[in-house]
């Protein structure tokens, strides 16, 4: 089993965490992630609503923060596996390049704005506004979003495992919404479509990606851009 290395964020500036993780590698003797063959998992504690927590980590094997973040948390992370362990502000995983980021409490609004790639996972509800201008990543929240998620959305995928605020889908242009509640005032810019096969598989996978363990059944249901019918 891989070693965990904690490391006290106190008044560190968030805006280099890697230096704190390259400086706690150096004082146990253990080379740099990139040429340890058994890279140990990075642990912050003690985060406390720091806003930009996390942002612009980038190649780092598995790093967790225990704690709440606040604003702009992991904005532009790159090909990391992140897990906040509390609640996050305001545009958690905003541009998100790649990876995987779980946050295990509930998030504010705009989570996952511009994100391109990778999976942001959020084990609580959203704010208003989850996944806009979504454009290429994949976006999961276990319970409920507030109004307009997945708006002005251009690519990407946005699961919803509870109901959904007014507006669903308002100006959406590209990618996939699949929800397993309600929605009041769906956007006339979306229209439902049929849970196939692929759609089954890709909802399975990203669960799973996710660290949830469920049958993916027909209780979700599936909506893409209105033009995409045509």
């Amino acid at each position: 089993m891989n070693q965990t290395l904690e490391i006290p964020l106190a008044n560190r500036d968030v805006a280099r965490l890697e230096l704190a993780i390259r400086d706690a590698l150096r004082s146990l003797a253990r080379p740099p992630l990139a040429e340890d063959p058994e890279p140990p998992a990075i642990h912050f504690t003690g985060a406390s609503g720091q806003d930009f927590l996390g942002s612009g980590l980038s190649d780092l094997p598995s790093v967790s923060f225990s704690g709440s973040a606040g604003k702009f948390a992991f904005c532009g992370m790159d090909n990391c596996e992140c897990t906040l362990e509390g609640d996050a502000g305001h545009f958690l995983g905003h541009s998100l390049s790649s990876g995987l980021l779980i946050c295990q409490g509930s998030v504010s609004d705009g989570a996952g704005a511009m994100a391109r790639g990778g999976l942001v996972a959020i084990y609580g509800n959203a704010g208003d506004r989850t996944a806009v201008s979504l454009r290429g990543a994949d976006v999961l929240v276990r319970g409920s979003t507030g109004a307009l998620a997945g708006l002005d959305m251009r690519q990407g995928t946005l699961i919803i495992g509870g109901s959904a605020g007014e507006g669903l889908g308002s100006g959406m242009r590209g990618g996939v919404i699949f929800l397993r509640g309600d929605a009041p005032k769906i956007s006339s810019d979306i229209e439902e479509h049929r849970l196939r096969e692929p759609d089954r598989l890709k909802l399975g996978l990203l669960l799973l990606k996710a660290g949830i363990k469920t049958t993916v059944g027909k209780e979700f249901r599936v909506f893409r851009p209105r033009a995409e019918s045509a």
